[in-house]
């Protein structure tokens, strides 16, 4: 926005806030919406499950049952309690919109629910997954320790022999065999 002429500058130092972000075109979709194919009567902004549809249309049901019969009246532990006529439609409109809110809180707490038991699902499996690569380091550690350990021991034994028989065969076979191993060690970085 440009400054209005005679307006005083900002002060030094000081800086414009950032401008409000921009909202989006269109309203974000709520979770599971249009699950059952609800989109094309109109109903698809319901985020009900199967489950918590039945609820709903058995609560509209029985708001209907409600309004065609007696709305004049409660019946509440056996005793009739007259009520105005005209309180009765808001009372059971109200009673309804209760049951839809309830079955899209049910729907809800199943989603989130079933989105635990997902993510537990995942964190098992991630757990098993890096037990097995321990287990997969763990082994390879082994297999390296005896191929070591191998080479420990025929160096031994072709190094008794040259002690024991101190023959030209033995020296060139202890020669070649370190020679081998110098080509063949890893570097270690701490040496």
């Amino acid at each position: 926005m440009p400054p209005l002429p005679g307006a005083a500058d900002p002060p030094a130092g000081s800086e414009e806030p950032p401008p409000p972000p921009e909202l989006p075109a269109t309203p974000p979709s709520w979770p599971g919406t249009d699950r059952l194919g609800l989109g094309r009567f109109g109903l698809d902004r319901l985020c009900l499950d199967r489950l918590g549809l039945t609820q709903a249309i058995g609560g509209l049901a029985l708001g209907l049952i409600a309004l065609f019969s007696s709305y004049d009246h409660l019946t509440f532990a056996g005793r009739n309690i007259a009520i105005p006529q005209q309180w009765g439609i808001p009372l059971i409109a109200a009673s309804v919109a209760i049951v839809f809110v309830d079955a899209q809180l049910a729907t809800g707490s199943r989603l989130r629910a079933a989105d635990e038991q997902q993510s537990d699902r995942d964190r098992a499996e991630q757990r098993e997954n890096e037990a097995d690569r321990e287990r997969n380091r763990a082994a390879e550690a082994r297999e390296r320790q005896a191929e070591n350990l191998e080479c420990i021991r025929q160096a031994a034994v072709l190094s008794a022999r040259v002690q024991l028989d101190p023959s030209d065969t033995n020296r060139v076979r202890l020669q070649t065999f370190l020679n081998l191993l110098s080509q063949t060690a890893p570097v270690d970085p701490d040496l």
